[in-house]
């Protein structure tokens, strides 16, 4: 038998369906951006994309947001086509966390 993937919630409960509109963040505008012309480009394809996400533990999917787990998975799998490299992101992150840009409009 075939573990249930952490997306695969056809069927369960999940409460009421959020309602409120907001603006995406500038972060959240531009990784769609960079997404969509690596997948123009054909650096990226949206089944192994998708496979990253679905990839992700339960807890840590369901405790991240719509954006966050779409820039996870497209940072996973370009760190697994050698696109980018793994400690330059973590570095570059660390940078941004620290300098209180993260969240910027």
């Amino acid at each position: 038998m075939v573990d249930k993937l952490t997306t695969d919630i056809g069927g369960d409960s999940a409460g009421p369906v959020p309602q409120e509109d907001r603006d995406q963040l500038f972060w959240e505008k531009q990784m769609i951006a960079a997404f969509n012309l690596l997948q123009v480009k054909g650096v990226v394809v949206t089944d192994e994309f998708r496979r990253t996400v679905e990839e992700m533990p339960a807890d840590y999917y369901a405790n991240s947001t719509f954006y966050g787990r779409r820039l996870d998975g497209m940072v996973r799998l370009l760190i697994e086509k050698g696109v980018i490299d793994a400690d330059t992101i973590e570095a570059r992150t660390r940078e941004i966390l620290e300098s209180g840009t993260r969240d910027h409009v």
